[in-house]
């Protein structure tokens, strides 16, 4: 079994607005996130079953990009421990991400 594999489960948390003025773009949203071998799934107040490739690196960090049903969504990270922090640029709005993996 890889590395990555110890970070696959469920992780949730709040978005937090970092930059982005359009309505679409709330200040503070809740999202969660399930990783299973290299597949990242998302769900946000916008986004229902966003999934993503994940490829996780040595230091467990991660830049991933992904399309669908026309939303670009480029999460730019790091997992450390049971901790997300990721900084996610959806189109008009940026994010920051703050997540804990769930017992």
């Amino acid at each position: 079994m890889g590395a990555e594999h110890t970070f696959d489960g469920n992780y949730s948390g709040k978005r937090v607005l970092a930059k982005g003025s359009d309505p679409e773009c709330p200040a503070v949203d809740d999202v969660s996130v399930s990783i299973h071998t290299e597949t990242l799934t998302f769900i946000n107040g916008a986004l229902r079953k966003f999934v993503i490739g994940f490829f996780l690196r040595q230091d467990g960090s991660f830049d991933q990009i992904g399309t669908a049903d026309g939303d670009t969504v480029h999460i730019l990270g790091r997992i450390t421990g049971d901790v997300i922090e990721a900084d996610v640029n959806n189109p008009p709005c940026e994010y920051h991400w703050h997540l804990k993996k769930a017992n």
